[in-house]
C-alpha cells in the first residue's frame, strides 16, 4: 500500500490514457479481466470466486468489491482485502511505466483450479503477468464495456452485468465533467 501511495502521487500528474485498452491473462487457477479507461484515475476491483475455488467451497458464486477514488481510500479494503492492493501494485506499476493514468475496472476470477491459497503474491504476479500481454484498444467506451463483459461471459459463462451494475467507478465515469458544459 506504502509503495502503491508513492506511486500514484506521481501517475495523477501524467496525462490521460489515448484510449479505452482491455488486457486479459490467467495464472494458477485466477483469471484478470482489465479495463483501462480514459478518464483520471479511479480503481475498483470485483473478486469472483467460482464454486470449488479455495475460497468459496460452497455451491454458489461469491462476488466481493471495493473501489478507490482519485483522492485514495479512508479504511481498508474488507471485501478483496490484500487482494485489492496487490492487483493495485500491478496497475500502478503498469501506469507508472507508461506515464499515463487512467480509471480501471479489474474483475478477478477465481476458479476451482486455485485450489490452495498461495498468498497475495500470486495475485500480484497474476497482474502483472496480464499487463505483460497484448491489448485491445477501444475508441468507446460503451463498446469496451460490452467487450469487457462478452469476453467474462465467452470464458466462464458468467454474466457480470448485475453485478457491476453497482460499479462505484462506472457510475463515476458517466457523470458530467465541468469542461462537458
Amino acid at each position: 500500500s506504502i509503495l502503491g501511495n508513492e506511486l500514484l502521487k506521481k501517475i495523477k500528474d501524467y496525462p490521460l490514457l489515448n484510449e479505452h485498452q482491455f488486457f486479459y491473462g490467467h495464472y494458477l487457477g485466477n483469471h484478470y479481466f482489465v479495463l483501462f479507461f480514459q478518464d483520471i484515475y479511479n480503481y475498483e476491483l470485483f473478486e469472483t470466486y467460482l464454486p470449488g475455488s479455495f475460497w468459496n467451497p460452497t455451491t454458489n458464486i461469491n462476488i466481493g468489491t471495493d473501489f478507490e477514488p482519485f483522492n485514495g481510500r479512508t479504511r481498508y479494503a474488507e471485501q478483496t482485502a490484500g487482494g485489492f492492493y496487490a492487483t493495485r501494485m500491478g496497475i500502478l506499476e503498469y501506469l507508472n511505466k507508461i506515464k499515463r493514468q487512467g480509471s480501471v475496472l479489474v474483475v478477478r476470477i477465481e476458479t476451482p483450479d486455485y485450489w490452495l491459497g498461495l498468498g497475495v503474491f500470486v495475485v500480484r504476479e497474476s497482474i502483472r503477468k496480464t499487463l505483460l500481454t497484448e491489448h485491445i484498444n477501444f475508441d468507446e467506451k460503451q463498446k469496451a464495456i460490452e467487450f469487457f463483459k462478452k469476453q467474462i461471459f465467452d470464458k466462464f459463462k458468467l454474466d457480470i452485468s448485475d453485478a457491476i451494475k453497482g460499479s462505484k467507478l462506472l457510475g463515476t465515469l458517466e457523470q458530467k465533467k465541468i469542461f462537458e458544459f
